[in-house]
């Protein structure tokens, strides 16, 4: 009983810091259509190696180590940019940072799947580049349970705040349980989401069938 007053107490504080991971996933999400979207017409190129050197880039970025790059973000991005004939600076914060390495994989997946949804669109075959929505939103949901890992590196988001509850507490004992209920914020985030989205997909499918077999 004690544990539960105990988690209910922080859930607020908990919260808002699961508020940061969403932050991150969409804000990944967001870099990863401005950047794949580009890429995946020049992987659609007339010209033969703007093409291939494209496909390429597309396929290095979509297996770069994302963990990894959570670190080398985290530490090689100044915290702050003077913009060039300006006196001003612009801060740039860890949370960004973290974004900005999670995109990768969202720029790899958007620039080959929008590639072809692309293909259909021309074709004609609409239900089948639609097919493209679903699918991001799977990545959005990928990246949004990734973004646990900005913890490693300094962001107030849900894993760092849960330690802040262990250490605030003093209770040890509360580890399995407040990561659990951690746990349970993503649960009930992606879940829904997931569920509408399997929906949409066998719906959108079920059209791409009928339109073949038509």
């Amino acid at each position: 009983m004690a544990t539960l007053e105990t988690l209910l107490t922080w859930t607020p504080f908990l919260m808002e810091g699961f508020g940061w991971n969403v932050v991150i996933a969409f804000t990944a999400g967001l870099i990863g259509l401005a950047l794949g979207v580009p890429l995946a017409y020049l992987m659609q190129a007339r010209a033969r190696w703007v093409a291939g050197v494209s496909q390429k880039a597309s396929g290095v970025i979509h297996y770069l180590p994302t963990f990894a790059l959570i670190f080398y973000m985290a530490v090689l991005l100044p915290a702050e940019v003077t913009l060039p004939g300006l006196d001003t600076s612009i801060r740039i914060p860890t949370w960004f940072k973290v974004a900005l390495a999670l995109s990768a994989m969202q720029v790899g997946y958007v620039s080959e799947n929008f590639a072809i949804a692309l293909q259909a669109w021309r074709q004609g075959d609409a239900p089948k580049a639609l097919l493209f929505i679903p699918g991001w939103i799977n990545g959005f949901l990928i990246t949004a349970i990734a973004s646990s890992n900005a913890s490693v590196v300094g962001v107030n988001e849900l894993v760092s705040r849960c330690n802040t509850v262990i250490a605030a507490t003093g209770q040890t004992d509360l580890m399995i349980p407040v990561y659990l209920y951690a746990s349970l914020f993503f649960l009930a985030f992606c879940f829904p989401l997931s569920w509408l989205v399997g929906k949409l997909k066998k719906k959108l499918a079920a059209r791409v069938a009928k339109a073949q077999a038509g």
